[in-house]
């Protein structure tokens, strides 16, 4: 019993600390919400930074990512079903257009051509037998000698063997046509970038034995929104920037522009082809388009540093007349190159925020630093 009760006594002041240490922290708090309070309350100012809204001419760079692809590439098959004889070309090796990339073993097609060629022989020398007989059958004819039925007989035999000599000319020519895809050619120059099959593999019609591709110049294919596609032009000139490379710049030209977009993104499909005589852009690399469209001259516009972002909108804190700050919206037109184009929300020669913004709201007082010490305060 003596025991339980100590128990209940522990439990008790336990309870009695947690509960003055919850008090403790409460008040705490309290208090130092009053300080703030009191601070705010007897105008304590915060050191920021400040400029005034410019002029200048703004030239927009639209700038788009894409992967480098090949202008032309094509999985090379042969026509036949073969076991692949000979194979001419491995990965990395460049071919010419006609140039013989494999070779099937096709020694029974041989064998069916030989075959085809004796029986069209066979079928022309029943036709020139047919046709001595049906002019012979005429002449008996003309005096009498036959009857009809026994000319039109000659006749039908004769036209029987006209079609079987076309009959064995399509043989022939298929069996030969066949002979011939069995030496498979490449149809355009490139590189192999990829081999499918080893010698010795049996291939059948239409099964990529190798894929060339063409890399004297890449394409980068690039999204472009319904707002964007009005700027970009055929035959305009483009930077393009290669992470993989360093961000080595390359000149790229426009040559393609979507006529229709695609739904339900309604986006449109850029082409930009970029001469690659040198080899040093590999197809599959990551890239950047950088397009400049035409300058806004004298455009209104605020550093990208006085920018604060509030509920997804952009603002700007003003410096007022009081030594106060207010928070306005704006409505932005292009941003890049550390400045932002303003449509609307603030006016020329208004000064703003331009550092020390992470401690203001919206009517903070506020004292002018000197450059870089609202940096440091605010850090």
């Amino acid at each position: 019993m003596a025991r339980k009760q100590r128990a209940i006594i522990i439990v008790a002041i336990m309870a009695l600390v947690l509960t003055g240490i919850i008090s403790y922290r409460i008040y705490s708090n309290v208090q130092a919400g009053k300080e703030r309070a009191g601070r705010v309350a007897q105008g304590q100012a915060v050191a920021v930074e400040v400029a005034a809204v410019t002029r200048r001419d703004v030239t927009p760079v639209l700038t788009f990512s894409s992967s480098l692809e090949p202008v032309w590439s094509a999985d090379i098959s042969g026509k036949v079903d073969g076991r692949i004889e000979i194979l001419t070309v491995d990965e990395g090796d460049a071919v010419t257009a006609g140039m013989t990339i494999a070779v099937l073993d096709m020694g029974e097609l041989s064998a069916q051509v030989i075959q085809a060629e004796g029986t069209l022989l066979q079928a022309r020398a029943n036709l020139e037998q047919a046709e001595l007989d049906y002019s012979r059958m005429a002449r008996l004819a003309e005096q009498g000698a036959i009857s009809v039925q026994t000319l039109d007989s000659a006749r039908t035999k004769r036209d029987l063997a006209i079609g079987q000599v076309r009959a064995a000319e399509g043989a022939l020519s298929l069996y030969a046509s066949k002979l011939t895809g069995a030496t498979i050619l490449s149809p355009q120059s490139g590189v192999v970038t990829r081999r499918h099959l080893q010698v010795g593999f049996y291939a059948k019609a239409g099964t990529p034995l190798v894929t060339v591709a063409n890399i004297s110049t890449l394409l980068a294919k690039a999204t472009v929104g319904e707002a964007e596609i009005t700027q970009l032009k055929t035959g305009a000139s483009v930077k393009v920037r290669v992470d993989a490379l360093g961000g080595q710049e390359f000149v790229g030209t426009i040559t393609r522009l979507s006529p229709v977009a695609a739904m339900p993104s309604r986006t449109f499909t850029a082409e930009i082809s970029i001469p690659n005589e040198q080899n040093i852009l590999k197809a599959g690399m990551f890239a950047k388009v950088d397009v400049s469209v035409p300058a806004h001259e004298q455009a209104l516009v605020v550093p990208e540093t006085a920018l604060v972002m509030r509920e997804d909108r952009k603002t700007v804190y003003v410096l007022t007349a009081d030594n106060k700050v207010q928070q306005r919206l704006l409505t932005l037109g292009y941003v890049g190159g550390g400045w932002a184009e303003v449509i609307d929300g603030v006016k020329e020669g208004e000064q703003i925020v331009i550092a020390g913004q992470n401690k203001l709201r919206d009517g903070s007082l506020v004292r002018l630093a000197a450059p870089g010490e609202a940096r440091q305060l605010n850090d």
